[in-house]
């Protein structure tokens, strides 16, 4: 009997050990997927390495032989502007040690991995850093060059020369050595060294345009007015809701929507920097908060011969041509209060997508059998332009499409103060 009994308590125990053992593991497997996906909703912020097309299939059409490609792409990943910095500096570190006290008192929802991420943690920029091109971003330029290379072998060689192709960068280190890094990727980096940059021009009338517009700095980039649906959704209950769900999980009850507005930007620039490590301040979301955040971001010529033109330029240019073009457009208008209809009806305008580091749109012209045709790409995934039926589309019809765009846009009117 006591023998029975022994053998009894061994097999509950080993029992009791195997269930403890399972609900450890499924509680450390959750604490680590439950996030899995939270690099698809970090605003401007997001990682291109999340949004770039790894198929280097070469591109062709029957037919058709490419004759010219041109694209436009947004600097690397960055690192943030001073004023972030500080805040960082100056924030970071005690939100830190109020996290790590409350989760050592037994608060808070953290599970041990995501602790042992905070006490491993330290800032890893300084001030002098202010929006420049991080490492992460030279890479990402020069795969980009890479993969376009493997794309379109017959027309983008990596026999350089200063007639074949333009490139083009504003005055800025971040769009610089973006150029110079994609000039890499695409002929090697003792031909990149050849490469010629015209000297940028501070407010660039062509990838820079924007700055130059009295009326959109007025109206859009100076004016609190723009920002009021954004306000406002910082006000809404699903934004009140964000900061109390974050505050439990971190067991905390003091922390307001700056505080979240920090830790979320922090989460965003350090999963960009590093892809071999993960940031613990993005353990405070659920991936329904960090779509809520994601949201509120965003409430807010000439024929050449050339075969390749590339121009580096900024978020400004890229979604104001996104927006021409007539791609991702919602039928309904993004408002402070109309989160929860279009979730449902799989909003297109996401910032996480249409603009993350490294955005880009290309466009390669083809000479078909029996017509000149256009191929438009989107972060190097083919799109079709608004009005035809395929692509490549005929050219003709492209132009047609954006003809007022195109010939008769009067900028000098149409940024004028007067018209405000």
């Amino acid at each position: 009997m006591g023998a029975t009994m022994a053998g009894l308590r061994v097999v509950i125990s080993l029992n009791f050990f195997v269930i403890f053992s399972t609900i450890f593991t499924l509680s450390h497997e959750e604490c680590l997927l439950e996030k899995s996906n939270y690099t698809q909703y970090l605003g401007a912020k997001t990682p291109y390495r999340v949004r770039m097309n790894t198929n280097m299939d070469p591109i062709g059409y029957l037919g058709c032989e490419p004759l010219q490609f041109w694209t436009i792409i947004r600097h690397g990943t960055r690192y943030p502007s001073s004023k972030v910095i500080r805040n960082m500096m100056k924030n970071l570190p005690l939100l830190k040690d109020k996290i790590l006290g409350s989760y050592n008192e037994g608060k808070g929802e953290l599970c041990e991995y995501e602790a042992d991420l905070f006490t491993e943690w330290t800032l890893k920029v300084e001030e002098a850093n202010e929006k420049q091109l991080a490492h992460e971003g030279e890479d990402e330029m020069k795969d980009l060059g890479e993969r376009w290379l493997q794309r379109l072998p017959s027309l983008l060689t990596e026999s350089y020369d200063n007639n074949s192709y333009e490139f083009r960068h504003t005055a800025t280190q971040r769009t610089a050595l973006s150029a110079r890094s994609f000039a890499i990727g695409l002929f090697g980096r003792h031909k990149a060294a050849h490469v010629w940059y015209p000297q940028p021009i501070a407010k660039d009338p062509l990838i820079r345009f924007y700055k130059l517009c009295s009326r959109w700095k007025k109206d859009v980039d100076k004016n609190p007015a723009s920002l009021v649906e954004k306000l406002k959704f910082k006000e809404t209950q699903e934004m009140k809701a964000v900061v109390q769900r974050v505050s439990i999980k971190l067991g905390l009850n003091s922390l307001t929507y700056d505080d979240i507005h920090l830790m979320f930007i922090t989460c965003g620039f350090e999963t960009a920097w590093n892809k071999y490590s993960k940031s613990p301040w993005c353990a405070a979301f659920s991936e329904e908060d960090l779509k809520l955040l994601d949201f509120k971001s965003i409430a807010s010529g000439k024929g050449s011969q050339k075969k390749g033109i590339f121009y580096f330029t900024h978020s400004g240019a890229l979604l104001k041509l996104i927006s021409l073009l007539g791609l991702y457009k919602d039928e309904e208008t993004l408002r402070s209060d109309n989160f929860d209809d279009l979730k449902y009806l799989k909003r297109r305008w996401r910032v996480s997508y249409l603009d993350s580091f490294g955005t880009n749109l290309a466009f390669v012209l083809f000479r078909c059998s029996d017509d000149f045709k256009i191929a438009g790409y989107h972060q190097e995934r083919p799109f079709i332009f608004p009005g035809c039926d395929a692509t490549p589309c005929s050219l003709s019809k492209v132009r047609n499409l954006y003809r007022d765009a195109v010939f008769m846009c009067e900028f000098d009117q149409t940024c004028s103060l007067a018209r405000s």
